[in-house]
C-alpha cells in the first residue's frame, strides 16, 4: 500500500445541457457554452496545484473537462473510469423534466426505500452498490503512485464521497439522503479537496476532508 500523504481534488464538471434544461439525459449531455467557460477559469486556477496525475468519469460532460484541464497543464488524462461516474439513475427517467410529476412518484417510492438491502425500483443503482463504487474509487485512488491528483467527476459522487469520508460505517441510505443530497451543495466546477494521511499519532492512514465546493475561481462568472 502507498503510505506516502496525497492530495486529490475532485472537481464537478462544468454546467451541463441536463442543468441547464432541468431534462433529465444520461451519459451523452454535453456541456453548455457557460459550463465550457467554468472549465476554463479552473484549469486556469489548478496551475498552482502542481497536479501530477489527472483522471476522469466516463461521462461526456466530466471528460471535457478533463480535456480542457489536459490542454491547460499540458498533462495527459491518465485514466477514465466509470468509478468516478455520476450516480446511474432509473432510465425510464432519461428525457423527463425535472418537475415531471411521474418522476416525482418514482423518486418517492425510491426515498421510501433507500438503504434497503437489494430494493431497486427498476435498473438503478442503489445506495449500497454507488457506496461500495465510491469506496472502489478512494482504493484507486489510494493505490496510485501520483500523490496530487484531480479527478473530474460529478456532483451527486462528490456528495456520497463526502458522507463515506466524514461517516464511514455510521453512514445509512437515510442519512444520505436526507443530510447530504439536499443539503451539501456544490457548484458546477466546484472543487472539494481530500487529503490522504497519517492520523494524528502517525499509526495509520485515514481521508481527511481539506475544503468542499470551493468556487472562487468562478468569481464574475
Amino acid at each position: 500500500m502507498n503510505t506516502h500523504s496525497k492530495t486529490i481534488y475532485f472537481v464537478r464538471h462544468g454546467e451541463s445541457r441536463s442543468n441547464k434544461t432541468w431534462i433529465r439525459e444520461g451519459m451523452d449531455s454535453p456541456l453548455t457554452s457557460l459550463g465550457i467557460m467554468q472549465c476554463e477559469r479552473l484549469a486556469k486556477r489548478l496551475h498552482e496545484h502542481e497536479i501530477e496525475c489527472l483522471i476522469s468519469s466516463n461521462f461526456v460532460r466530466a471528460l471535457h473537462l478533463a480535456q480542457i484541464i489536459s490542454q491547460e497543464l499540458c498533462l495527459p488524462i491518465a485514466h477514465i473510469s466509470p468509478l468516478f461516474g455520476e450516480r446511474r439513475n432509473p432510465s425510464i427517467l432519461i428525457g423527463t423534466h425535472g418537475t415531471d410529476p411521474r418522476a416525482a412518484l418514482i423518486w418517492n417510492e425510491i426515498k421510501a426505500h433507500y438503504g434497503e438491502a437489494n430494493w431497486r425500483h427498476s435498473d438503478e443503482e442503489n445506495f449500497d452498490d454507488f457506496r461500495t463504487r465510491v469506496v472502489g474509487a478512494l482504493n484507486f485512488l489510494r493505490k496510485l503512485p501520483e500523490n496530487r491528483i484531480v479527478v473530474a467527476t460529478h456532483g451527486m459522487t462528490m456528495k456520497m464521497v463526502l458522507a463515506h469520508v466524514t461517516l464511514g460505517k455510521h453512514l445509512t441510505g437515510k442519512i444520505f439522503w436526507e443530510q447530504f443530497v439536499p443539503i451539501k451543495n456544490v457548484r458546477n466546477t466546484g472543487i472539494m479537496q481530500l487529503e490522504y494521511t497519517q492520523n494524528y499519532d502517525g499509526t495509520a492512514m485515514f481521508w481527511k476532508l481539506v475544503s468542499w465546493n470551493d468556487h472562487a475561481h468562478l468569481q464574475g462568472l
